[in-house]
């Protein structure tokens, strides 16, 4: 039995939603941010607004003429981004338990880029395992069946994360060890 949650949820994907609206609406919303902070093309809302929502259709328009799909890849993206946030956060909770200070605490602690580096590395493995990272290489790999785009396999995918995955254990690792 359906939920209306499950209504919802397909309906906005009958729509379009996942693939093409909220991805455009983040790109949108995202490059508007920087272009107000870097003030790059001055202080003008209305020339930041027009740039953002061109470069966003730009971007997004990729998926349609090539033929790939958006909607899977980004929500195992934001789903894997969301229960990474989540544990970070619950392991700073349980930290400030111990450390009731915490921020001087860190503060003192880190002092070197060590921790920039782990989050791009994070990143870059979130990016891979959703499968984000097909989007832009394209399908690799199989031989491509008459008509069709070749798919990438997936224990490509999976070595790939497993390498990044070791990385970033690696770059922890070294990083606790100068603590």
């Amino acid at each position: 039995m359906t939920t209306p949650f499950d209504a919802v949820v397909q309906t906005m994907i009958n729509l379009g939603f996942y693939n093409f609206i909220f991805p455009f609406i983040i790109t949108a919303a995202i490059l508007y941010a920087l272009l107000r902070k870097s003030k790059v093309l001055g202080e003008s809302v209305v020339i930041n607004a027009v740039l953002a929502l061109s470069v966003a259709f730009m971007i997004f328009g990729y998926p349609v003429i090539v033929g790939v799909s958006l909607a899977t890849p980004l929500a195992t993206f934001f789903t894997q981004a969301t229960v990474f946030i989540i544990i970070v956060f619950v392991g700073f909770m349980l930290a400030s338990l111990f450390y009731p200070n915490l921020g001087t605490f860190l503060t003192e602690r880190i002092k070197s880029r060590s921790i920039l580096f782990l989050m791009v590395v994070l990143a870059i493995a979130l990016f891979v395992t959703s499968g984000l990272i097909t989007v832009f290489v394209g399908n690799l790999g199989k031989p491509a069946a008459p008509g069709s785009a070749p798919t990438t396999p997936t224990d490509v995918i999976l070595i790939a994360a497993g390498l990044i995955i070791f990385i970033v254990l690696l770059i922890v690792a070294t990083g606790i060890a100068r603590i």
